[in-house]
């Protein structure tokens, strides 16, 4: 008797399609990259040379004869063509097999490459937040941990009650939230706001509580009460001037200047570009008189100096922070996104005077352990070095603001002499006068090879480390890719510098619009998956996220405002608000701002407070420290 159908064969391919149809996508994504290295099929080839070489020359042999001498070649004349011919053909088709197995030997191993590249960054992104994580101690690695989760878009109703407990230690809480989420995800919105009502006296109290500790912990948790999850459209926001850090510890050859979240952050960056990711950039551009251009583009490059300046002393501040809350037995537990500055500053200088007791204390006893001085010392001896560039760094404010003045005083100067029409907003069509040039941040796939070839080389290092392997006994031969912090941060360096020649991250213009956008969403990528699956997947995160250009354009209309001293008219007005969405009311906030009110630049109001000379104690305890181990 014969079944009508059959189940289970059915449900089984039903089951597996989506697997095998992101393996399909992830490794035609891979193998379209690796075409550019210009592959020429060998049969078009031969074809090519067997006609060129044979038939045409032959023709081409016979007609040059008889244009020269007047009449048909002789039978050894005919025989000396079809010979000159048929070796010349041989040689060819010869040359071009020899040349089609070494150019498919090359575009194999570009192939190769590639999926390394693909298949190991994610790999590395995890290990980076894993480092992290291990570096921290106590309640900060709790909270650190428990922020990962939280991000994590597709994170189970477990997954939260984890999360919870480990912020906050309450049972109740975290099972009322846990609740919430599994109500969220089958639409209960009636159920989630009776849930809301009953817990939210007990919850919202250790809301404000957790806030004043980890302010990020405690937002990410107040979404997952109220029953919100990220959102991939939306992205996740980029760590605030990472490029920066990681281009001054290039500059400095100093890795303290960068953080464990930089490197994971240009990691994040070299993925979603290797996977296709369009950053939109919005800068000003003048076309027309040379010196109203030439002052436009000294104003232009002064302002986005002065931009990227005013965030070098907070960044610094923040490696200062990371590195004391990493380094063992320091006042710093971690160092929590969010804080203030003075906040962040206060905590540093006291933690840097704790450890410069210490080892004054260290040093001056006759029998001192001088292992726990030493790591003391040199805890202190980098605290310090970190503490000059933050100073450094808030000084070059002021060097760039006189920068700024000058060239916004040129530009009024040599503008006020032009008529309105050359120096006001351009919409319209044509290329001449003020305008907004719309570029685009993205790698075409002949870049995409030379970066993956670069960084393919450094991963290949990782796979074969035996002191890491060494510390870690549980992993199995095949999980052998592992880094520490160094190669991490080497790592990072190096996607920098193979993005340069590229992107030009060097440029503040390319770092304010990266830094302008979200990242892509990848925690759904998980351990284990291949590296086609992580093609497709990456893919597929990149398109989703939306590219908010709102931001861009209301400081692109500020700085048009108090900087160019140009009108922002109701026409312009409709524009921005229309093309990149801007808000209109910030923007007719902007336009009725008064002329005579106006200051070319802002004031340097936004300084830290004084930060000061290094303290002398600091350093006469490293000093009493050197003297202590010269005994």
């Amino acid at each position: 008797m014969s079944l009508p159908f059959k189940r289970t064969p059915r449900a089984r391919m039903a089951e597996d399609t989506p697997r095998v149809r992101l393996e399909r996508e992830g490794r035609d994504r891979i193998r379209r990259i690796s075409q550019a290295v210009e592959k020429v099929p060998w049969s078009s080839s031969l074809l090519n040379l067997l006609w060129i070489g044979g038939p045409v020359t032959f023709i081409g042999a016979i007609g040059g004869y008889y244009i020269g001498y007047g009449h048909l070649p002789t039978v050894g004349n005919l025989l000396f063509f079809i010979f000159f011919a048929v070796v010349t053909s041989v040689a060819g088709i010869l040359t071009t097999i020899v040349n089609n197995y070494r150019h498919t030997g090359r575009y194999r191993k570009v192939e190769r490459q590639i999926t390394r590249v693909i298949d190991a960054l994610p790999e590395l992104i995890m290990m980076t937040r894993d480092l992290e994580v291990e570096r921290l101690e106590g309640d900060a690695r709790r909270r650190e941990a428990a922020m990962m989760l939280l991000r994590k878009q597709d994170l189970s109703s477990d997954g939260i009650e984890l999360a919870v407990r480990e912020l906050i230690g309450d049972t109740e809480s975290a099972r009322a939230l846990a609740d919430i989420d599994t109500y969220r995800r089958i639409g209960l919105k009636s159920r989630i706001n009776d849930l809301i009502a009953a817990h939210s006296g007990h919850i919202e109290p250790q809301l404000t509580e957790l806030g004043e500790l980890a302010p990020e912990a405690a937002a990410l948790l107040r979404e997952r009460f109220y029953g919100r999850t990220p959102d991939l459209d939306s992205g996740v926001p980029r760590g605030e001037n990472f490029i920066e850090r990681v281009l001054a510890a290039i500059e400095q050859d100093d890795e303290l200047l960068m953080t464990l979240a930089d490197v994971e952050e240009m990691l994040t960056l070299a993925f979603e570009l290797i996977n296709g990711r369009e950053i939109p950039m919005l800068v000003f551009e003048y076309r027309g008189r040379w010196r109203l251009a030439q002052a436009l583009d000294a104003l232009e490059q002064a302002r986005a100096r002065y931009r990227i300046s005013q965030a070098l002393g907070l960044s610094r501040l923040k490696a200062l922070t990371v590195y004391l809350a990493e380094a063992s037995d320091t006042l710093v537990e971690d160092a929590a996104s969010g804080l203030r500055a003075e906040v962040l500053l206060e905590r540093s200088r006291e933690a840097i005077e704790d450890l410069a007791a210490r080892v004054t204390k260290l040093a001056a006893e006759p029998q001192a352990d001088r292992a726990a001085l030493r790591e003391q010392a040199d805890v202190l001896a980098n605290a310090m070095r970190l503490f000059r560039h933050m100073r450094d760094g808030y000084d070059e404010v002021g060097r760039h603001h006189a920068t700024l003045l000058r060239a916004s005083q040129r530009w009024e100067r040599i503008s006020s002499r032009s008529s309105d029409q050359e120096t006001r907003l351009r919409l319209g069509p044509g290329r001449r006068g003020l305008r907004i040039r719309e570029s685009v941040i993205v790698l075409d796939d002949h870049a995409k090879t030379q970066i993956c070839a670069q960084l393919a080389r450094l991963i290949r290092q990782l796979h074969a480390r035996p002191s890491l392997r060494a510390r870690l006994p549980h992993e199995t031969p095949q999980a052998a890719l592992s880094v520490d912090t160094d190669s991490a941060k080497r790592l990072a360096i190096e996607i920098a510098l193979a993005l340069e020649p590229h992107i030009h991250l060097s440029r503040p213009e390319v770092q304010r619009a990266i830094n302008s956008t979200n990242a892509a969403d990848f925690t759904s990528l998980e351990p284990g998956y291949s590296a086609a699956t992580k093609a497709a997947l990456g893919a597929a995160m990149v398109k989703e996220v939306d590219d908010d250009l709102s931001r861009s354009a209301e400081s692109l209309a500020l700085a048009l405002v108090r900087h160019y001293q140009v009108e922002l008219e109701p026409a312009a007005i409709e524009f921005l608000h229309r093309q990149y969405g801007a808000r209109q009311g910030t923007l007719e906030m902007l336009s009725k701002y008064e002329q005579s009110s106006r200051s070319p630049v802002s004031f340097l109001s936004h300084r830290m407070p004084p930060i000061g000379r290094t303290p002398r104690h600091w350093y006469r305890a490293l000093v009493m420290a050197r003297q202590a181990f010269d005994r």
